[in-house]
Parts: structure tokens; sequence; C-alpha cells
């Protein structure tokens, strides 16, 4: 019998198991693919961010700053491909300045280092390709090689003894008294606890535990476009419409690759599949089974943003027109023709209540013996490790025993 089960191998789940194996725990994680990270934590841009636009006092705010931090000194340890390149967050008006000083301001008690809040014509000989009226500048922000920074994880867990499990995929979860029993389609695994991390498909899971009812995973699909053609404006930083940090589903960016390729996306659209990479099966899925889920419209309905996604078509011309709107009014002289598409394709799972609401802040559900992570601190890869210290410290903790109080577990201190 193991001490923790792990179900999901993305980089919350190495994450965990690393730093639970570091506990001397003994771990089992159980994948349902061929290897690690292939879905949303290993197939995004790669960004890590500097935390100037969480609430100061929040648990997200904390987690990021940490996480960030953590996450470059992990990089440069193990040498993962990491660049520190920096990022502006653009006022593309003065109607936008106030979100920037109140991100500068969250950014100063966060303790995000070296914020700056200049006018445009301040960053012209480091980036004359950025249009709009200031900037905020956080010099910590980064990319990383996402796959090879949850590989090494999951190598750490491994080389302190955890075990892995691949085309595992999870049919039943039985828990008892004195343990815990996790089914799979050829075989039956024991553990005193269980940890659901399985991103997209958390809900599936946590309701077949009776955990989370009120809560369903609307997953949307990201689409991403490389800047090419002779003359094409190019950015040597990770660049965002101010605005765009208060998007539901997550921010449109104009980003340098660790290949020294510039990157826009993602374009999201709302779909049923969870695994719908492909645009057709997207259509598909769209057309035949949104008609049914009530609770997606409610979501829909809600936010103006999502109405308008569902009602265009998801082609690859409007996700290249409705990027080109977005990045064009930060980069000067961007043409659509510029924006060639890219193999890079995600899905990001949101979580939402049955009412309708889209949920930003962390929920996790729990029972005597399981902890089902329903939605992440956001950004997820930038708190990987900082939540998943913040995480197993809780459940080391003597004061929770062998059982989880959800109310203590969940709280931020």
């Amino acid at each position: 019998m193991y001490d923790v089960i792990i179900i999901g191998g993305g980089v919350l789940g190495c994450a965990i198991a690393r730093s639970l194996t570091a506990q001397r725990k003994t771990v089992l994680i159980l994948e349902k693919e061929l290897d690690v990270g292939l879905h949303a934590s290993g197939r995004g841009s790669g960004i890590v961010h500097s935390g100037f636009h969480h609430e100061p006092g929040t648990l997200a705010a904390r987690l990021c700053v940490e996480g960030n931090y953590a996450l470059k000194k992990y990089a440069e340890s193990r040498r993962i491909p990491f660049a520190q390149i920096g990022t502006y967050a653009v006022a593309t008006d003065e109607t936008q300045v106030p979100v920037l000083e109140r991100f500068k301001g969250w950014g100063d008690r966060n303790g995000v280092p070296n914020l700056q809040l200049v006018p445009v014509s301040h960053i012209r000989r480091q980036e004359p390709s950025i249009h709009g009226h200031r900037v905020l500048y956080s010099e910590t922000g980064a990319v990383v090689d996402s796959r090879a920074f949850i590989k090494s994880l999951l190598n750490d867990a491994l080389r302190a003894g955890a075990h892995i499990l691949y085309l595992q995929e999870v049919t039943e979860i039985r828990e008892e008294a004195e343990a815990v029993h996790v089914a799979t389609h050829d075989d039956l695994h024991s553990a005193q606890r269980v940890v659901n991390c399985t991103g997209v498909y958390a809900d599936r899971l946590a309701h077949s535990m009776g955990v989370g009812l009120e809560y369903r995973m609307m997953p949307f699909r990201g689409m991403y476009f490389t800047v090419r053609g002779a003359g094409s404006p190019m950015t040597q930083s990770i660049v965002y419409p101010v605005k765009e940090f208060t998007s539901p589903v997550g921010g449109v960016s104009v980003s340098k690759t660790l290949q020294g390729s510039v990157i826009v996306g993602p374009g999201f659209f709302p779909t049923v599949n969870r695994e719908a990479y492909d645009r057709r099966q997207t259509r598909l899925k769209r057309m035949t089974t949104w008609g049914g889920q009530q609770v997606m419209w409610k979501a829909v309905i809600q936010n103006r943003r999502l109405l308008r996604l569902i009602c265009q078509k998801d082609t690859m011309a409007v996700a290249q027109q409705n990027l080109w709107n977005e990045a064009s009014q930060v980069i000067e002289g961007l043409r659509l023709q510029d924006l060639s598409p890219s193999r890079r394709v995600e899905i990001r799972p949101q979580l939402i209540k049955t009412d309708g609401q889209l949920v930003d802040d962390l929920v996790i559900g729990t029972t005597d013996r399981s902890i089902h992570v329903l939605n992440m601190v956001s950004p997820g890869l930038t708190c990987s490790l900082s939540f998943a210290k913040w995480l197993t410290d809780r459940m080391q903790d003597s004061r929770y025993g062998s059982r989880f109080n959800p109310s203590t577990l969940a709280s931020v201190s």
C-alpha cells in the first residue's frame, strides 16, 4: 500500500509527487497517456508570470510570486531551457492607465521586484515594435520549456522512490475507513490518500466520489499563431494588452519563444470535447452536444465575451482575425498575413458553477482520504512548485492527522 496515489501526470501531479517524496512518502502516479505532460501543462506558451496582476493578500498572489522565483532557481539548477525576457503590460490609451497603476501597486505589495510604469516612448530602444500609451514592465516575466520542466519534476520524484504507471485510466475510486482503492482498466491500487490532479477531467473523478457536485468543467480550445514574413514586427519579451489580464479564460499575449520565434495566442473557443486538439473534432462536437449543456449555456449568457465566441465559427481564419485584433493594438505594424498557424494547441479547463458563474479562485474538494484539485491557482505552471509545497505541507501537518479537514486545507495561511 502506498502513502499517496496521484492521478494525473501533468505539472501539478509531478510537482506534488516530488514534494511528497521529499517528505519520505511512498507515491504512485497513475497516468492515462504514454508520457507525462501531454495535455494542458505541456501544451501552453510556457510563460512564467510575475504576479503583479493578483490582489495582495490572496493565495494566488503569494504562490505566483513564490512560484516564479522557485521555478527560475529550479530551471537554473537542472539546466532546463529558461529565459527571463520580461513582461510588458500595455495600456493602449489613457483610460487603461488606472489599471496599470493598480497593478503596479499590487505588484509592489506582492514583492514583485523592480516594477516600472513608464510611457511607451521610454522603451523604444529595447522594444521598438510596442505600441500604446504607457507600459508596466516586470523583469521577472519569463518563458520555460514546460515539457522539460515536467519531465525533470517526474525524474526527481522517481529518484526519490516514487513509481509511475502509464496507460492507466482510472475507472473507479472506492474509499474505505482504512484506505482508498483506485481501479484502472487492468489493476487495483491502494493507498492511505489519493490526490486528483487530472485537470480537465478533475470534476468527473470528484463527482464519482460525491465531491464538487456544484461545479462543472468547461473546456476551451486555444490556438496559437507564429509571426512570420520579411519585415514582420518582433518582440524580445512577453507583451500583453492590459485588458487581457481580466479575460475570463486567459489573456492573449505576444511572446518570444525559447526557439527565437514570436507567437501570438491563445485564441480560445469553448468546446465540449476535453481533448479537441483537432479543429474538425471541435466543430462536430460543438454542433451535436452543446444543446444539452445547460450549465455551459448559463455561463455564456452571463458573459458577453463568451457569447461572442460561441456565436463565431471555430475556424482558423476567425481565430487568426480575433488574435490579430488584440495583438495589433500593442504591436505596431503587425499585419493579419503575418500570423501563420502554429502546431501549438491547448485545452484549458475552466471551472464553472452550476448557476453559470465562472470560477477564478482555487477550489479543492476533499473527503476523508481524497483531495480533488478542481481549480488550480492561476497561472498553474508558474505556481506549480509553490502550490505543491503549500498543499503537501498541509497534508503533512500533524493537526490534520490521517484525515483531511476541507476548511483548514483550503485556508490561505
